[in-house]
Protein backbone atom coordinates (compact mmCIF):
# COMPACT_ATOMS: atom_id res chain seq x y z
CA UNK A 1 0.00 0.00 0.00
CA UNK A 2 1.43 3.34 -0.93
CA UNK A 3 1.94 5.58 2.08
CA UNK A 4 -0.80 8.55 1.93
CA UNK A 5 1.56 11.14 1.91
CA UNK A 6 3.04 9.95 -1.13
CA UNK A 7 0.07 9.34 -2.82
CA UNK A 8 -0.47 13.25 -2.00
CA UNK A 9 3.36 14.11 -3.57
CA UNK A 10 2.77 11.59 -6.47
CA UNK A 11 -0.29 13.64 -7.54
CA UNK A 12 1.80 16.66 -7.11
CA UNK A 13 4.10 15.86 -9.36
CA UNK A 14 2.12 14.80 -12.20
CA UNK A 15 0.22 17.93 -12.24
CA UNK A 16 3.12 20.30 -11.86
CA UNK A 17 2.48 23.94 -10.95
CA UNK A 18 3.36 26.47 -14.45
CA UNK A 19 7.01 27.87 -14.23
CA UNK A 20 7.27 31.15 -12.28
CA UNK A 21 6.55 34.84 -14.30
CA UNK A 22 8.35 37.69 -14.08
CA UNK A 23 7.06 41.65 -14.08
CA UNK A 24 7.29 44.62 -12.04
CA UNK A 25 4.63 46.12 -9.74
CA UNK A 26 3.40 49.35 -8.34
CA UNK A 27 2.37 51.47 -5.76
CA UNK A 28 0.99 55.34 -5.92
CA UNK A 29 -0.65 55.79 -2.84
CA UNK A 30 -3.14 53.52 -1.61
CA UNK A 31 -3.49 50.06 -0.07
CA UNK A 32 -3.69 48.14 -3.78
CA UNK A 33 -0.23 46.62 -5.63
CA UNK A 34 -0.81 46.51 -8.87
CA UNK A 35 1.37 43.39 -10.77
CA UNK A 36 1.93 43.66 -14.31
CA UNK A 37 3.39 40.14 -15.59
CA UNK A 38 4.93 39.84 -18.92
CA UNK A 39 2.68 36.60 -19.86
CA UNK A 40 -0.74 35.74 -18.89
CA UNK A 41 -1.20 34.91 -15.12
CA UNK A 42 -4.41 32.44 -15.42
CA UNK A 43 -5.49 33.55 -12.06
CA UNK A 44 -8.99 34.22 -10.69
CA UNK A 45 -10.51 35.99 -7.71
CA UNK A 46 -9.02 35.36 -4.80
CA UNK A 47 -6.86 32.92 -6.20
CA UNK A 48 -3.48 32.70 -3.67
CA UNK A 49 0.18 33.17 -5.09
CA UNK A 50 3.87 33.84 -3.15
CA UNK A 51 5.44 37.06 -4.69
CA UNK A 52 8.65 38.29 -4.41
CA UNK A 53 9.87 42.28 -4.55
CA UNK A 54 12.33 43.80 -5.55
CA UNK A 55 12.37 47.76 -5.49
CA UNK A 56 13.79 50.00 -7.73
CA UNK A 57 12.08 53.01 -6.46
CA UNK A 58 14.37 53.77 -3.84
CA UNK A 59 11.52 52.67 -0.58
CA UNK A 60 11.22 49.41 1.15
CA UNK A 61 9.41 46.61 -1.22
CA UNK A 62 6.77 45.14 -0.32
CA UNK A 63 7.27 41.87 2.06
CA UNK A 64 8.05 38.69 0.41
CA UNK A 65 4.69 36.30 1.06
CA UNK A 66 1.88 34.96 -0.27
CA UNK A 67 -1.20 37.21 -1.60
CA UNK A 68 -4.65 36.97 -2.47
CA UNK A 69 -4.96 38.12 -6.07
CA UNK A 70 -7.96 40.50 -7.41
CA UNK A 71 -7.87 40.05 -11.53
CA UNK A 72 -7.63 42.97 -13.53
CA UNK A 73 -7.04 41.76 -17.00
CA UNK A 74 -4.73 38.60 -18.63
CA UNK A 75 -1.69 40.20 -17.72
CA UNK A 76 -2.36 42.07 -14.64
CA UNK A 77 -3.27 41.81 -11.09
CA UNK A 78 -3.53 43.06 -7.90
CA UNK A 79 -3.07 42.90 -4.00
CA UNK A 80 -3.70 44.54 -0.67
CA UNK A 81 -0.37 45.35 1.01
CA UNK A 82 -0.20 43.65 4.36
CA UNK A 83 0.25 45.21 7.88
CA UNK A 84 -1.83 48.27 7.32
CA UNK A 85 -6.10 48.45 9.09
CA UNK A 86 -7.85 50.31 6.20
CA UNK A 87 -10.93 52.42 7.79
CA UNK A 88 -13.08 55.65 6.78
CA UNK A 89 -12.44 59.20 8.89
CA UNK A 90 -14.62 62.53 9.23
CA UNK A 91 -12.94 65.72 10.29
CA UNK A 92 -15.35 68.07 12.02
CA UNK A 93 -12.93 71.48 12.87
CA UNK A 94 -10.33 70.11 15.46
CA UNK A 95 -11.46 66.41 16.04
CA UNK A 96 -10.88 63.72 13.66
CA UNK A 97 -13.48 60.46 14.15
CA UNK A 98 -11.51 57.38 12.74
CA UNK A 99 -13.56 54.07 11.76
CA UNK A 100 -11.12 51.28 11.49
CA UNK A 101 -12.88 47.81 12.45
CA UNK A 102 -11.21 46.44 15.44
CA UNK A 103 -8.65 48.56 15.71
CA UNK A 104 -7.31 47.77 19.52
CA UNK A 105 -6.58 50.99 20.85
CA UNK A 106 -7.25 52.70 24.00
CA UNK A 107 -7.31 56.32 25.27
CA UNK A 108 -3.56 57.77 25.01
CA UNK A 109 -2.68 55.27 22.85
CA UNK A 110 0.14 56.73 19.90
CA UNK A 111 -0.84 55.92 16.07
CA UNK A 112 0.34 56.79 13.11
CA UNK A 113 -2.38 57.78 10.57
CA UNK A 114 -2.12 57.91 7.13
CA UNK A 115 -4.59 59.73 4.89
CA UNK A 116 -5.23 58.70 1.58
CA UNK A 117 -8.31 60.95 0.93
CA UNK A 118 -10.05 63.93 1.81
CA UNK A 119 -7.13 66.17 2.38
CA UNK A 120 -6.01 65.28 6.05
CA UNK A 121 -2.52 65.64 7.27
CA UNK A 122 -1.28 62.16 7.71
CA UNK A 123 1.16 61.80 10.79
CA UNK A 124 1.73 60.66 14.59
CA UNK A 125 -1.52 61.06 17.00
CA UNK A 126 -2.25 60.18 20.12
CA UNK A 127 -6.05 58.91 20.97
CA UNK A 128 -8.57 60.79 22.49
CA UNK A 129 -11.35 58.56 22.91
CA UNK A 130 -12.55 54.82 22.24
CA UNK A 131 -16.39 55.50 21.08
CA UNK A 132 -15.70 51.37 20.60
CA UNK A 133 -13.84 48.64 19.32
CA UNK A 134 -13.99 50.34 15.24
CA UNK A 135 -14.61 54.22 16.23
CA UNK A 136 -11.79 56.54 17.91
CA UNK A 137 -11.11 59.93 17.82
CA UNK A 138 -7.92 62.02 17.56
CA UNK A 139 -7.14 65.71 17.77
CA UNK A 140 -5.73 68.09 14.84
CA UNK A 141 -4.97 71.61 15.01
CA UNK A 142 -6.32 71.81 11.49
CA UNK A 143 -9.91 73.02 11.91
CA UNK A 144 -11.75 72.00 9.24
CA UNK A 145 -14.44 69.76 7.86
CA UNK A 146 -13.56 67.03 6.01
CA UNK A 147 -13.55 62.88 4.89
CA UNK A 148 -12.05 60.40 3.26
CA UNK A 149 -10.13 57.01 3.38
CA UNK A 150 -7.67 56.43 6.13
CA UNK A 151 -4.80 53.51 7.04
CA UNK A 152 -3.18 52.25 10.08
CA UNK A 153 0.21 50.41 10.06
CA UNK A 154 -0.76 47.47 12.39
CA UNK A 155 0.83 44.52 13.00
CA UNK A 156 -0.04 41.02 14.77
CA UNK A 157 2.76 39.54 16.66
CA UNK A 158 2.50 35.63 17.26
CA UNK A 159 4.78 36.40 20.42
CA UNK A 160 8.10 37.28 21.94
CA UNK A 161 11.36 36.15 23.80
CA UNK A 162 13.11 38.23 26.54
CA UNK A 163 16.65 37.37 27.21
CA UNK A 164 17.93 39.97 29.51
CA UNK A 165 17.01 43.24 28.23
CA UNK A 166 16.92 42.15 24.60
CA UNK A 167 13.37 41.20 23.36
CA UNK A 168 12.76 39.52 20.34
CA UNK A 169 9.31 39.76 18.74
CA UNK A 170 8.26 37.11 15.68
CA UNK A 171 5.61 38.06 13.82
CA UNK A 172 3.30 35.73 11.91
CA UNK A 173 4.74 36.91 8.50
CA UNK A 174 7.28 39.50 6.77
CA UNK A 175 7.25 42.69 9.26
CA UNK A 176 9.09 44.79 6.88
CA UNK A 177 10.03 47.04 9.30
CA UNK A 178 13.91 48.48 9.24
CA UNK A 179 16.35 49.49 12.14
CA UNK A 180 15.70 52.74 13.94
CA UNK A 181 12.03 52.20 13.37
CA UNK A 182 9.72 53.11 16.43
CA UNK A 183 7.00 51.03 17.09
CA UNK A 184 3.99 51.76 19.98
CA UNK A 185 3.09 48.45 22.37
CA UNK A 186 -0.22 49.63 23.88
CA UNK A 187 -0.98 47.72 27.04
CA UNK A 188 -2.49 44.54 25.46
CA UNK A 189 0.51 43.33 26.57
CA UNK A 190 1.06 41.28 29.48
CA UNK A 191 5.19 41.71 30.03
CA UNK A 192 6.40 44.42 27.97
CA UNK A 193 5.35 47.53 29.37
CA UNK A 194 3.50 49.68 27.12
CA UNK A 195 5.30 52.78 25.00
CA UNK A 196 7.41 53.72 22.73
CA UNK A 197 10.25 51.42 20.74
CA UNK A 198 13.08 51.14 18.68
CA UNK A 199 13.97 48.08 16.59
CA UNK A 200 17.39 47.58 17.34
CA UNK A 201 17.74 44.47 14.79
CA UNK A 202 16.09 42.47 12.29
CA UNK A 203 17.47 38.49 12.42
CA UNK A 204 14.69 37.86 9.83
CA UNK A 205 11.97 38.70 7.82
CA UNK A 206 9.44 37.89 10.24
CA UNK A 207 10.93 38.92 13.70
CA UNK A 208 12.95 42.45 15.02
CA UNK A 209 14.29 43.04 18.07
CA UNK A 210 13.51 45.61 20.81
CA UNK A 211 15.09 46.74 24.02
CA UNK A 212 13.46 47.18 27.53
CA UNK A 213 14.70 48.64 30.80
CA UNK A 214 14.49 45.85 32.63
CA UNK A 215 16.41 42.70 32.30
CA UNK A 216 14.83 39.17 32.87
CA UNK A 217 13.89 36.15 30.91
CA UNK A 218 10.36 35.17 29.76
CA UNK A 219 8.15 34.45 26.97
CA UNK A 220 4.65 35.81 25.99
CA UNK A 221 2.17 34.57 23.26
CA UNK A 222 0.22 37.28 20.74
CA UNK A 223 -0.03 40.59 20.96
CA UNK A 224 -1.10 43.62 18.87
CA UNK A 225 1.43 46.66 17.75
CA UNK A 226 1.58 49.83 15.59
CA UNK A 227 4.68 50.94 13.66
CA UNK A 228 4.83 54.74 13.94
CA UNK A 229 6.28 55.92 10.43
CA UNK A 230 4.65 56.76 7.17
CA UNK A 231 3.55 52.98 5.37
CA UNK A 232 5.61 53.09 1.97
CA UNK A 233 2.64 53.64 -0.43
CA UNK A 234 4.03 55.28 -3.17
CA UNK A 235 7.10 52.59 -4.59
CA UNK A 236 8.04 50.71 -7.87
CA UNK A 237 9.97 47.93 -9.09
CA UNK A 238 10.38 44.05 -10.15
CA UNK A 239 7.90 41.36 -9.04
CA UNK A 240 8.76 37.38 -9.52
CA UNK A 241 5.58 34.85 -8.93
CA UNK A 242 5.54 31.53 -6.88
CA UNK A 243 2.93 29.33 -7.36
CA UNK A 244 3.15 27.42 -3.97
CA UNK A 245 3.74 28.62 -0.69
CA UNK A 246 4.50 25.26 0.70
CA UNK A 247 3.25 26.33 4.07
CA UNK A 248 1.78 22.59 4.22
CA UNK A 249 2.27 22.43 8.27
CA UNK A 250 1.00 19.07 9.74
CA UNK A 251 -1.29 16.97 7.77
CA UNK A 252 -2.50 14.99 10.41
CA UNK A 253 -3.86 16.63 12.63
CA UNK A 254 -7.54 17.93 10.73
CA UNK A 255 -10.67 15.80 11.40
CA UNK A 256 -11.83 16.54 7.65
CA UNK A 257 -8.61 16.38 5.49
CA UNK A 258 -5.67 14.27 7.25
CA UNK A 259 -3.14 11.69 5.74
CA UNK A 260 -2.32 10.30 9.53
CA UNK A 261 1.47 10.75 8.36
CA UNK A 262 3.45 14.50 8.27
CA UNK A 263 7.02 14.54 6.76
CA UNK A 264 9.56 14.15 9.53
CA UNK A 265 7.07 13.72 12.77
CA UNK A 266 6.82 9.94 13.12
CA UNK A 267 5.85 8.56 16.17
CA UNK A 268 8.65 5.86 16.65
CA UNK A 269 12.12 5.45 15.53
CA UNK A 270 10.27 2.59 13.55
CA UNK A 271 8.55 5.49 10.99
CA UNK A 272 5.19 5.87 10.94
CA UNK A 273 3.90 1.98 11.47
CA UNK A 274 6.07 -1.22 12.96
CA UNK A 275 7.87 -3.19 10.93
CA UNK A 276 6.36 -6.39 12.27
CA UNK A 277 2.47 -5.21 11.95
CA UNK A 278 -0.31 -7.71 10.33
CA UNK A 279 -3.56 -6.14 8.77
CA UNK A 280 -6.19 -8.39 10.66
CA UNK A 281 -8.41 -10.78 8.48
CA UNK A 282 -6.60 -12.15 5.56
CA UNK A 283 -3.19 -10.45 5.26
CA UNK A 284 -2.57 -11.65 9.14
CA UNK A 285 -3.85 -15.14 8.66
CA UNK A 286 -1.36 -15.42 4.93
CA UNK A 287 1.33 -14.62 7.46
CA UNK A 288 1.46 -11.14 5.52
CA UNK A 289 3.33 -8.31 8.16
CA UNK A 290 2.16 -5.45 6.29
CA UNK A 291 3.41 -2.57 8.15
CA UNK A 292 1.86 0.76 6.10
CA UNK A 293 -1.59 -1.21 6.69
CA UNK A 294 -1.28 0.25 10.19
CA UNK A 295 -2.24 3.80 8.83
CA UNK A 296 -5.25 2.20 7.45
CA UNK A 297 -8.94 1.99 9.62
CA UNK A 298 -12.18 2.72 8.37
CA UNK A 299 -11.77 6.36 9.51
CA UNK A 300 -8.50 7.24 8.27
CA UNK A 301 -9.00 5.88 4.25
CA UNK A 302 -11.98 8.32 4.67
CA UNK A 303 -9.92 11.25 6.03
CA UNK A 304 -6.70 10.47 3.49
CA UNK A 305 -9.71 10.32 0.34
CA UNK A 306 -11.19 13.95 1.80
CA UNK A 307 -7.35 15.27 1.54
CA UNK A 308 -6.78 13.53 -1.92
CA UNK A 309 -9.84 15.27 -3.00
CA UNK A 310 -9.89 18.51 -1.71
CA UNK A 311 -6.50 19.00 -3.31
CA UNK A 312 -7.74 18.29 -6.90
CA UNK A 313 -11.25 20.03 -6.66
CA UNK A 314 -10.76 23.14 -4.74
CA UNK A 315 -8.50 26.19 -5.84
CA UNK A 316 -8.47 28.51 -2.67
CA UNK A 317 -10.95 29.03 0.22
CA UNK A 318 -11.91 32.69 -1.04
CA UNK A 319 -12.71 31.50 -4.75
CA UNK A 320 -16.58 30.25 -5.46
CA UNK A 321 -16.14 26.57 -6.31
CA UNK A 322 -18.07 26.99 -9.93
CA UNK A 323 -15.61 30.38 -10.49
CA UNK A 324 -11.98 28.48 -10.43
CA UNK A 325 -11.98 27.46 -14.18
CA UNK A 326 -7.95 28.48 -14.84
CA UNK A 327 -6.57 24.60 -14.08
CA UNK A 328 -5.50 25.08 -10.39
CA UNK A 329 -5.97 23.31 -7.28
CA UNK A 330 -4.07 22.61 -4.21
CA UNK A 331 -3.08 21.28 -1.04
CA UNK A 332 -4.56 21.78 1.57
CA UNK A 333 -8.35 22.07 0.51
CA UNK A 334 -7.14 24.80 -1.84
CA UNK A 335 -5.12 27.08 0.54
CA UNK A 336 -2.05 27.34 -2.11
CA UNK A 337 0.40 25.39 -0.39
CA UNK A 338 1.32 23.32 -2.96
CA UNK A 339 -0.47 24.14 -6.64
CA UNK A 340 -1.30 21.39 -9.33
CA UNK A 341 -2.20 21.98 -12.58
CA UNK A 342 -5.23 20.77 -14.95
CA UNK A 343 -4.82 22.95 -17.52
CA UNK A 344 -3.22 21.09 -20.24
CA UNK A 345 -5.96 18.38 -20.17
CA UNK A 346 -8.92 21.32 -20.10
CA UNK A 347 -9.60 20.75 -24.20
CA UNK A 348 -11.74 19.41 -26.04
CA UNK A 349 -9.41 17.14 -27.35
CA UNK A 350 -9.59 15.17 -23.82
CA UNK A 351 -12.88 16.40 -22.56
CA UNK A 352 -15.29 15.68 -25.88
CA UNK A 353 -17.81 12.81 -24.54
CA UNK A 354 -16.04 10.47 -27.36
CA UNK A 355 -12.48 11.41 -26.22
CA UNK A 356 -12.94 10.17 -22.33
CA UNK A 357 -11.48 7.00 -22.87
CA UNK A 358 -8.45 8.94 -24.38
CA UNK A 359 -8.36 11.01 -21.46
CA UNK A 360 -8.61 8.34 -19.22
CA UNK A 361 -5.47 6.41 -20.38
CA UNK A 362 -3.59 9.32 -20.83
CA UNK A 363 -3.95 10.11 -16.65
CA UNK A 364 -3.91 6.26 -16.06
CA UNK A 365 -0.33 6.24 -17.46
CA UNK A 366 1.10 9.53 -15.92
CA UNK A 367 -0.64 8.05 -11.99
CA UNK A 368 -0.12 4.80 -11.92
CA UNK A 369 1.91 3.38 -14.95
CA UNK A 370 -1.18 2.41 -16.51
CA UNK A 371 -2.19 -0.33 -14.18
CA UNK A 372 -5.97 0.56 -13.90
CA UNK A 373 -8.23 -2.33 -14.45
CA UNK A 374 -10.97 -2.37 -17.56
CA UNK A 375 -13.58 -2.47 -15.23
CA UNK A 376 -12.05 0.71 -13.31
CA UNK A 377 -11.66 2.41 -16.36
CA UNK A 378 -15.27 1.54 -17.26
CA UNK A 379 -16.99 2.58 -14.64
CA UNK A 380 -14.82 6.46 -14.59
CA UNK A 381 -15.64 7.02 -18.53
CA UNK A 382 -19.67 5.95 -18.06
CA UNK A 383 -19.68 8.28 -14.76
CA UNK A 384 -18.26 11.36 -16.48
CA UNK A 385 -19.83 10.78 -19.74
CA UNK A 386 -23.00 10.44 -18.20
CA UNK A 387 -23.46 12.43 -15.35
CA UNK A 388 -20.35 15.36 -15.03
CA UNK A 389 -22.00 18.55 -16.70
CA UNK A 390 -24.43 17.25 -18.86
CA UNK A 391 -25.20 18.81 -21.80
CA UNK A 392 -21.78 19.01 -22.52
CA UNK A 393 -21.60 22.52 -24.55
CA UNK A 394 -20.51 23.07 -28.15
CA UNK A 395 -18.12 24.58 -27.42
CA UNK A 396 -17.68 23.64 -24.18
CA UNK A 397 -17.18 26.10 -21.27
CA UNK A 398 -14.19 26.14 -19.00
CA UNK A 399 -15.79 24.98 -16.21
CA UNK A 400 -17.22 21.56 -18.09
CA UNK A 401 -14.05 21.00 -19.38
CA UNK A 402 -12.32 21.67 -15.66
CA UNK A 403 -15.08 19.15 -13.84
CA UNK A 404 -14.39 16.30 -16.19
CA UNK A 405 -10.81 16.63 -15.75
CA UNK A 406 -11.07 16.83 -12.21
CA UNK A 407 -13.55 13.57 -11.90
CA UNK A 408 -11.48 11.69 -13.86
CA UNK A 409 -7.86 12.67 -11.94
CA UNK A 410 -9.87 12.30 -8.51
CA UNK A 411 -11.87 8.98 -9.41
CA UNK A 412 -7.94 7.33 -10.37
CA UNK A 413 -6.29 9.18 -7.27
CA UNK A 414 -8.84 7.75 -4.75
CA UNK A 415 -8.49 3.73 -6.60
CA UNK A 416 -7.10 0.73 -5.33
CA UNK A 417 -5.23 0.52 -8.59
CA UNK A 418 -3.34 3.97 -7.23
CA UNK A 419 -3.19 3.05 -3.76
CA UNK A 420 -1.84 -0.29 -4.18
CA UNK A 421 1.58 -0.69 -6.08
CA UNK A 422 2.24 -3.74 -7.67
Amino acid sequence: QREPLLRATAMARAFPAPASLAGTYSETGTQTNFITLAQPHRLNNGDIIYLTFADTSGNAAPPNQSYTASFINSNTFSVIVPNLSSGTYSQNTNVITVTIGSHGLVPGNAVYLQFTSGGASSGLYLVLNTNSTSVFTVSTPDGAVRSGNVLMPKINASGFTQSSTNVTISCAGPHALVTNQTIYIPPNSRFLASGQYQVVGIPDASAFTIRTTNSTSQTQSSFTFYPLSPPPLVRSGNVTTRWSTFNLGYTDTSTTYNLSQSPMSANTVFNFFFPDFAFPGALATAGLTTPEFQLTSDTSVALQMNFLASGMVTNSPTSSFNLTTNGFSSFTAGDGDIVMDIGPWMTTNFTANANIPGLVDNLNSLLLAGQLSPAAKTAIVNYVTNTVNLPYGSPPTQMQMRDRVRAVAQLITCSPEYTIQR
